[in-house]
């Protein structure tokens, strides 16, 4: 049998064969190059600090169990099967819109289909009013006159000069059809305010680009304005007094057709109005912003200040449908052979932002995808772990890790069994690591060895392994995702360091969140880890260790959520 290996292994490096020999149970020439690819599965190499290292001799289930999700995840993933449907068939998942629970209901079916136990989904809240978003257009016109002999206008052309890139704040209203009218900047003084009242009727209101001084707070600011036109009319229909308010809240009593904004780049990103989730439908306001890139921007402010007669016309097809509409996360679990009252986490957040042109992939098609084929994995080859391992697909995430937080509440009395939950939430990257505080790294590095060097990337020229780093008495990781509702509670929350090539911030949040930017390999490698990470930490001799305050706690909110910067991926250990 040795010789049989040999003169595989020999024909598969002589042929320069790209075809993987893993089906096989050989190694591949990189792997005997390298000389740490395990024989048999017997011994792993751990990945410490940054330093390969043997694995700590911890028991966590059988190697044959090891071996045969290796080759489940390298052989016959579906981690891009998951993330096409999502995209392409679901499209972006606001919370507490038709595609969202579209999603948590198609995830349940998927993980019935595969005989994981207890599938379902699980109402943790209700919003006021549901908002989803149709197809969207937008674009700018010329406007051309036919005169005749008397110079008077016998008709009127709209000649297309340009598409408009834009969206507009979720839970808003939209323009109820195309909308078309002139567009006029914002004025800079009360002389110029009142010059221009008479052509404000349908007119479009340009307003100033900010300071090129970053992103922080754009989004912020679009939910500042939109409150201040709200309290501007509240005000104004109560009588009130309107000294003081600056001219651009002045215009929201203006028959204007809208506002148009935009950030300081080609990327659009799209928020949610304050106060969303208990506004009912007959308190949301006629207001229309659009937000579009700088590129369009800065087309319109050119035609303005040639004094072109140029319009534009939106429409954004926005269905708000009077609630209370519930919300849910998706459950399923593996149930364990011996402790089935312990529990690993493993999970993603499903819902996305949902701005025309986005798929809702990468934040996070990627990490529900991952979550989704790692539980497909454990199921095809029949994984019996001692502890139960839970699936869970998260909503509410982008408003604040509303799902995880009301999950983790209902809870309460199971507080002590829950081992650890891991979160994927960083884009296509794979999972490159955790900072675990000193007191897990042992159990962690022993949870992770079995990927090591087994994922080899042609592109980068490197195996993607995962690395635990050390980070003192507290566990070092990102806040703002959903690890951290259980963190709060003193359970163990992880987020995986996301390591790679792909640039999170070019689609986070923005109309480029496509499949596209996907990397096929390294999510098969963060399914297959996540797969064998679940796996092993319910087959160890205990729960994950854990003392005392896990991490520095950060406070998280809707609005601390709302104002991330996008230009930083959600993670520590960056490309």
């Amino acid at each position: 049998m040795n010789n049989l290996r040999s003169t595989l292994a020999l024909l598969v490096a002589l042929s320069g064969s790209c075809c993987p020999a893993w089906g096989l149970g050989i190694d591949t020439p990189t792997e005997q190059a390298a000389g740490t690819a395990p024989v048999g599965g017997e011994k792993w190499t751990a990945v410490i600090d940054g330093k390969e290292v043997p694995a700590p001799a911890i028991p966590m289930g059988d190697d044959a169990t090891v071996r045969a999700i290796l080759d489940e995840g390298k052989n016959r993933n579906q981690v891009m099967a998951h993330l096409t449907y999502l995209s392409k068939e679901i499209g972006p998942r606001l919370t507490g819109s038709a595609n969202a629970e579209a999603a948590n209901r198609w995830c349940e079916e998927q993980y019935r289909a595969w005989g994981l136990a207890n599938p379902r989904i699980e109402q943790w809240g209700e919003v006021a009013t549901r908002f989803d978003r149709g197809p969207s257009a937008a674009k700018v016109l010329l406007r051309r006159e036919k005169k005749d002999d008397d110079g008077e206008v016998t008709s009127v052309e709209y000649e297309p000069l340009r598409d408009i890139q834009f969206t507009t704040l979720a839970w808003t209203k939209g323009t109820d059809g195309p909308r078309r009218g002139p567009v006029i900047k914002q004025p800079a003084t009360e002389e110029e305010f009142e010059a221009m009242k008479g052509d404000l009727e349908g007119a479009w209101i340009l307003i100033k680009a900010r300071p090129p001084a970053g992103q922080r707070g754009f989004r912020s600011g679009l939910q500042d304005q939109f409150k201040r036109r709200m309290e501007t009319r509240k005000k104004a229909a109560a009588a009130e007094s309107l000294d003081g308010l600056s001219l651009l809240d002045r215009l929201a009593l203006e028959p204007v057709a809208g506002f148009i904004s935009t950030g300081r780049d080609e990327r659009i990103w799209t928020g949610g109005a304050p106060d969303w989730r208990a506004r009912p439908l007959e308190e949301v306001p006629d207001d229309v912003h659009a937000i579009v890139r700088l590129s369009d921007y800065d087309f319109i402010n050119s035609r303005i200040s040639d004094k072109e007669p140029i319009e534009v016309e939106i429409d954004a097809n926005n269905v708000l449908t009077p609630g209370p509409i519930p919300t849910y996360n998706t459950i399923a679990e593996i149930v364990g052979t011996e402790f089935p009252d312990e529990v690993i986490i493993i999970s993603a957040h499903l819902d996305s932002w949902d701005g025309p042109g986005s798929e809702g992939s990468t934040d996070n098609g990627t990490g529900s995808s991952v979550t989704l084929e790692a539980a497909r994995i454990l199921a095809a080859v029949n994984a019996k772990p001692k502890r139960t391992i839970r699936f869970v697909n998260w909503t509410g995430e982008e408003q604040g890790l509303l799902g995880s937080e009301a999950y983790v509440e209902s809870i309460k009395d199971h507080w002590p069994n829950i081992s650890a939950c891991f979160v994927d939430d960083g884009g296509t990257n794979y999972q490159g690591g955790l900072g675990a505080a000193d007191f897990m790294v042992e159990f962690l590095a022993a949870a992770t060895a079995p990927i090591n060097n087994q994922f080899y990337s042609e592109t980068d020229k490197k195996w993607l392994n995962v690395n635990i780093r050390h980070s003192g008495k507290k566990i070092e990781t990102h806040g703002s995702s959903d690890h951290a509702s259980f963190n709060a509670v003193g359970i163990p929350g992880f987020f995986w360091d996301e390591t790679g090539r792909a640039d999170y911030g070019y689609g986070w949040h923005t109309q480029h969140d496509t499949l596209e930017l996907a990397i096929p390999e390294y999510l098969m490698q963060s399914a297959t880890n996540s797969a064998l990470v679940a796996y092993r930490l319910a087959c160890a001799p205990s729960l994950l260790p854990r003392e005392g305050e896990l991490m520095d706690k950060e406070p998280v909110t809707d609005d601390a959520v709302e104002d991330a910067p996008a230009d930083a991926p959600k993670t520590n250990s960056g490309n």
